[in-house]
């Protein structure tokens, strides 16, 4: 794939776009495109920096630039490449707005099993799912109702939840708005693939963190619908959700039984127990006290006191940062979610 040819298509796109009418304040970022062995930036060629990891934002040039992989990741479509770039580009704009809310994705891996908070998350979802698709504002009231009885419930693993859809919800609730005004019909594609997802009976409901992409984008996009006024100030300690309240005074939403919860929990247990034990058998052990200090939180998963990681680590080791770029399970301390021992690796 050509990467100039892609960026200057892609930067025509991008520059049809009104970024101040996505998100009060927000305007366009230099991006790069980049391979593992090229880079291009401001219409120049570069060789491969370290720097560059990932689909994300980066500090370079003490300027935060949007950045895709196009050999991991790579997008044929111009369009559906320029409005994840705007993602990236919101990932940015809270950056140098100084956000504050960050989920704890160390935290999250470590996210409880308790069954009967999965059924009301689940059941949450589809009264937001209902809203969305048919502009129901009872249905959306009754998906506030389950989730602010959760935050009572489960105020510190919610919270991580509602910080993943402040940063990362609200960045691809930004990029869906591009999208529309680039190809509406892409847009509804999207959308739709999106309501299938929070409804399917599988396991992404199990992945907090991907799952709050989905349900993050889809209840800002409610927000709109409904003429609510989006709050989200980037310095505050408040998600955009604790900023943006509804009245749910008289409100009651029944929470619905659904038996493939339980069952699909195990199973996708087994599954990842199994892909370690997997990639544990084929590795060699490497004692090593380390505090764990990057990762990729859309590619890594926990099991017990194992997180396996598909893609890359980085690891401090006494001071001394080391990147592994493979796949590679590391073994924690007890009692901790970053505190490593030693790993496996091939």
């Amino acid at each position: 794939m050509d990467l100039s040819n892609v960026y200057h298509t892609t930067d025509m796109i991008l520059n049809t776009l009104d970024f101040g009418s996505l998100f009060a304040g927000f305007h366009k970022y230099r991006f790069a495109l980049y391979n593992s062995k090229e880079i291009y930036l401001d219409g120049k060629l570069m060789p491969y920096q370290e720097g560059f990891r990932g689909n994300t934002s980066i500090l370079y040039d003490d300027e935060f630039i949007a950045i895709w992989n196009l050999e991991l990741d790579p997008i044929e479509d111009i369009e559906i490449l320029a409005y994840s770039l705007v993602h990236e580009m919101f990932h940015c704009h809270q950056r140098a707005n100084k956000e504050k809310r960050y989920p704890s994705d160390l935290v999250l891996l470590n996210y409880p099993d308790d069954m009967e908070n999965f059924l009301k998350k689940y059941n949450e979802n589809r009264y937001l799912t209902e809203a969305y698709e048919q502009q129901d504002i009872e249905q959306f009231k009754k998906f506030v109702s389950i989730r602010n009885n959760r935050m009572n419930v489960y105020p510190d693993m919610v919270c991580q939840e509602l910080r993943t859809e402040t940063l990362e919800g609200m960045a691809e609730y930004v990029g869906l708005k591009a999208l529309r005004s680039i190809n509406a019909e892409k847009f509804k594609i999207i959308t739709r693939n999106y309501v299938h997802k929070l409804r399917a009976e599988d396991s992404l409901m199990f992945d907090v963190r991907r799952i709050s992409y989905y349900s993050g984008s889809i209840y800002f996009l409610c927000l709109d619908n409904f003429g609510f006024t989006i709050k989200n100030t980037f310095d505050s300690e408040q998600t955009v959700y604790e900023q943006s309240t509804i009245d749910t005074n008289n409100i009651v939403a029944e929470v619905y039984p659904f038996g493939f919860i339980s069952s699909n929990y195990s199973e996708f247990l087994k599954e990842k127990e199994a892909k370690v034990a997997r990639h544990i058998s084929k590795s060699k052990y490497i004692a090593c006290n380390a505090i764990i200090c990057g990762y990729d939180p859309m590619n890594m998963f926990r099991i017990g006191n194992i997180i396996y990681c598909s893609h890359f680590i980085c690891l401090n080791i006494g001071g001394n940062i080391e990147s592994i770029n493979s796949a590679i399970a590391l073994r924690l301390a007890d009692n901790s979610n970053q505190e490593i021992i030693g790993y496996y690796i091939i």
